[in-house]
């Protein structure tokens, strides 16, 4: 009986694990800090220091260079909604005025998820060399 207890527990804290990941939110009232990977792929960092991987469905003119980017969602209360796919990242261009960029998708970045990336830009950057 205690056995079967033991088993459970254990199964339900493996099973755990990937859904709260799955589940993650990364609210825009609680928006720290970005990092433009390239001009497709956003990682934002909230006030607890989560990190997010935030993909575009399209390519989003020069975002490597943006010092600041705002986020545009349709929730009813956007400081506690989640950022989400449909909403968009917007920049704004000396000019030319904002641009929007639709996401479409945006998942926690796991500590495997940031090695692949930095691995791919050595890569990259040993190629141009």
């Amino acid at each position: 009986m205690n056995e079967t207890i033991l088993l459970a527990a254990g199964l339900s804290v493996l099973m755990g694990t990937p859904v709260l990941a799955a589940n993650a939110c990364l609210r825009y009232g609680n928006i720290y800090n970005f990092n433009a990977l390239d001009d497709k792929t956003l990682i934002v960092e909230d006030d607890f220091h989560n990190r997010f991987k935030i993909s575009l469905m399209g390519v989003c003119p020069q975002l490597t260079f943006k010092e600041g980017i705002g986020f545009k969602s349709f929730g009813p209360q956007m400081a506690l909604t989640c950022v989400s796919s449909g909403d968009d990242i917007v920049t704004r261009d000396p000019g030319i005025g904002g641009q929007r960029c639709p996401i479409r998708s945006v998942v926690a970045y796991t500590a495997d998820m940031a090695k692949a990336d930095a691995d791919a830009a050595a890569a990259k950057k040993a190629a141009e060399h």
